[in-house]
């Protein structure tokens, strides 16, 4: 029973949809987790992270159809993808890493002896959209870059395919 959830589960994750989804609804659990441990309760995390205005929005949504591409063009290669896996990871931490930074200034709370972390908090506090529209640019770019192989691959398996049939 349980190697039968296991393979349908893996197949469950074999769909584009389901496979961005499910990246997209860990971007914002990872997000809401960071800022919940930075203001020591979920509930003013969980505010922290709305806070955030658009890009509570768009930063999930960009891992999302990152990721959906990333999981369509795994699923209709079967050779090298090395340069798609790359991007779809890159994207993603690079979002990641960009709600981290967002939260960080929260660090400062816990740790005021430290001086750099307070400078690098206040840096982070100023630029903070900046350093987001960075890591959503990151991801467009992954995005872009996966269709564009996806676009190459779809070509060659259909001449393949024209040829052997």
């Amino acid at each position: 029973m349980v190697n039968k959830m296991s393979i349908g589960f893996k197949n469950l994750l074999k769909n584009p949809f389901v496979f961005g989804a499910s990246a997209g609804i860990l971007v914002v659990l990872f997000n809401i987790s960071i800022a919940s441990l930075a203001e020591g309760s979920f509930e003013k995390g969980y505010q922290v992270f709305l806070s955030n205005g658009i890009f509570v929005y768009l930063i999930p949504l960009a891992v999302i159809v990152q990721m959906g591409l990333f999981r369509y063009h795994r699923n209709i290669t079967t050779g090298n993808i090395a340069g798609s896996e790359k991007m779809g990871m890159a994207g993603s931490a690079t979002s990641s890493l960009t709600m981290v930074a967002c939260c960080l200034h929260h660090v400062s709370d816990f740790l005021p002896s430290i001086g750099l972390i307070l400078a690098a908090s206040s840096f982070l506090i100023q630029y903070k959209d900046a350093i987001i529209i960075i890591g959503l640019l990151a991801n467009v770019a992954g995005s872009i870059y996966i269709t564009r192989a996806i676009i190459k691959d779809r070509s060659i398996i259909a001449k393949v395919e024209k040829i052997t049939a």
